[in-house]
């Protein structure tokens, strides 16, 4: 079963832009669906106008009680399970479906988001078998898409400019500043929200694309702390062909070539893996720790307590059983397995054996 779109709930504003930006990239097999979209925009318009009206000065008053936490790591590095380990917490609140599916109005249309997805969602994620609900957290780039033109979520909707979309939303490549402001104040308009509706809890965030905008984010946040996880990445780039196919066959306007995204991802990995590399040493040594998947999954308690250590964060006695109980809960969760063709390797390995070996990772 295809997803919701996730435009149903975009602002006019940024519709309209995507349409002006992009609209040529649309298949005319894609126009009736792109008059859907239109038109639910349009009826919506209410909600967003009496949500604005109602909690848009609480909103812009509003602080961010701590600074954030960011789990940063490319897609399909692990960064869902670190995630829902260190939300055991109850002191983090997060980005989470329902607040991506209307940014616009969850704080007083929840019902009607509610409604829509309970019944259109599956229940596990389409490409893993990670719980998928309404509740369930979220990366904020997801929310970001109805607010704005500056998402990585541009890579799904427009595959054939999957790579021109990725280094003008992710690496702010041959953008204005204009564009990059409008994506920092978007960005935190959604936190600063986010963060009200949970009465000011600090925010725990898991946002791959983030692993190429670290200097913009210090710029907003210059004493946020950063936990970089990353995973043998011929299983990332694999796991990313997936993840990006189905994804497609949801949210695309365009055909796409398969050749043509083995070939964008594997680029993609290369340009975000070394944008990190040179960027992390803007993050003070205090505020960044950067840990395997595997050490994660093999030991999480002893993991989690040393972020708890590192980062003085002072919930770990009444976190600890929380996350045992959790950690034994998934201890059988079996990652998606993959067999590679020789031909395959010999395609991606140009670009990822260097990267590897700098992570201590071989060939399979």
């Amino acid at each position: 079963m295809r997803l919701p779109h996730i435009l149903y709930f975009s602002t006019l504003r940024n519709w309209l832009q995507l349409l002006r930006r992009y609209g040529r990239e649309f298949d005319a097999a894609q126009w009736p669906r792109m008059l859907w979209i239109t038109l639910f925009v349009v009826a919506t318009i209410p909600i967003r106008v009496y949500e604005r009206m109602r909690f848009g000065r609480a909103i812009f008053r509003h602080q961010l009680s701590a600074p954030p936490v960011f789990i940063v790591g490319h897609w399909r590095s692990g960064t869902t399970n670190l995630h829902n380990l260190l939300l055991q917490d109850p002191e983090f609140a997060s980005v989470t479906m329902l607040h991506c599916a209307i940014p616009s109005g969850f704080l007083t249309w929840e019902w009607l988001a509610r409604w829509i997805l309970v019944r259109r969602l599956p229940k596990m994620r389409p490409m893993d078998a990670v719980p998928l609900g309404i509740d369930e957290p979220m990366s904020e780039d997801f929310g970001l898409a109805g607010l704005t033109h500056m998402s990585h979520y541009l890579n799904y909707f427009f595959p054939q400019i999957a790579e021109q979309t990725f280094r003008a939303t992710v690496l702010f490549e041959g953008v204005s500043p204009q564009d990059v402001a409008h994506w920092s104040d978007h960005y935190e308009y959604l936190l600063r929200k986010v963060s009200y509706a949970s009465g000011g809890k600090r925010l725990l965030l898991k946002n791959p694309p983030n692993l190429g905008r670290v200097p913009e984010l210090l710029k907003r946040y210059p004493d946020a702390k950063f936990i970089h996880v990353y995973r043998n990445p011929w299983l990332v780039h694999a796991s990313s062909m997936k993840l990006m196919q189905r994804f497609m066959e949801d949210f695309a306007f365009q055909t796409h070539d398969p050749v043509a995204i083995e070939d964008f991802i594997t680029r993609r990995y290369a340009a975000i893996m070394q944008k990190w590399l040179a960027d992390r040493n803007l993050i003070p040594t205090a505020n960044l720790i950067e840990l395997r998947h595997e050490d994660i999954t093999a030991h999480p308690i002893e993991i989690i307590e040393a972020i708890y250590q590192q980062f003085g964060l002072t919930t770990w006695l009444t976190m600890q059983p929380r996350l045992k109980t959790y950690a034994d809960s998934v201890a059988d969760y079996q990652n998606n397995k993959y067999t590679f063709e020789t031909a395959y390797l010999t395609r991606i390995e140009p670009q990822i054996t260097a990267l590897a070996e700098r992570l201590g990772y071989s060939r399979p």
